[in-house]
């Protein structure tokens, strides 16, 4: 349930911490599609997905209050059952976070958005982190050609394509779904 600020200094969290376990899933569920996919340098990225901080959780709760944003409309949008008390973490973005050799960076995500897309923009956003790293190696190759393949959404599922000729390469391996 959420929770509000208490009186005298003391605050109970926005969001019990169990109310946030299915929107993390289905963010890390998109990571480790992503980093498979990635071979070799995507098992040596470290990624942490980070709980949204208590203003983002304040403002996704503003928002949901806002639009009278309901369990059962998440629900329906997201395909999968969803609790009153979680719709606060699914509005909410989340960071992830990355760090590879040093160095290190971070994105926002949101759990909502279709599975398929979410590992593709993870790929997409590792795929840049890793070049930015001067990794000379595109990762991951394209066939026959220097630069790398470039993840996309093809009927609802991730695939790689060349970006050259936009021709799609081949589908993940991995199926990407609703972790929720």
């Amino acid at each position: 349930m959420v929770e509000s600020w208490e009186a005298g200094g003391g605050r109970s969290p926005v969001v019990a911490p169990e109310h946030l376990l299915a929107p993390r899933r289905q963010i890390e569920a998109a990571v480790a599609a992503a980093l498979a996919e990635l071979p070799p340098h995507g098992r040596w990225i470290t990624v942490t997905v980070e709980d949204p901080d208590d203003d983002d959780l304040v403002y996704a709760l503003a928002l949901v209050v806002r639009d009278r944003t309901t369990a059962a409309e998440v629900a329906a949008h997201l395909g999968v059952p969803v609790t009153e008390p979680a719709v606060i973490g699914w509005a909410s973005e989340w960071v992830v976070s990355a760090r590879y050799r040093g160095s290190a960076a971070g994105t926002s995500v949101s759990p909502t958005t279709d599975p398929a897309e979410l590992a593709v923009d993870l790929a997409d956003w590792l795929q840049t982190f890793l070049a930015d790293d001067f990794i000379s190696d595109p990762v991951p190759p394209c066939p026959g050609h220097p630069h790398p393949m470039r993840p996309v959404v093809h009927e609802r599922k991730p695939w790689w394509t060349c970006p050259r000729d936009s021709g799609l390469i081949r589908p993940w391996p991995a199926q990407v779904t609703d972790q929720s």
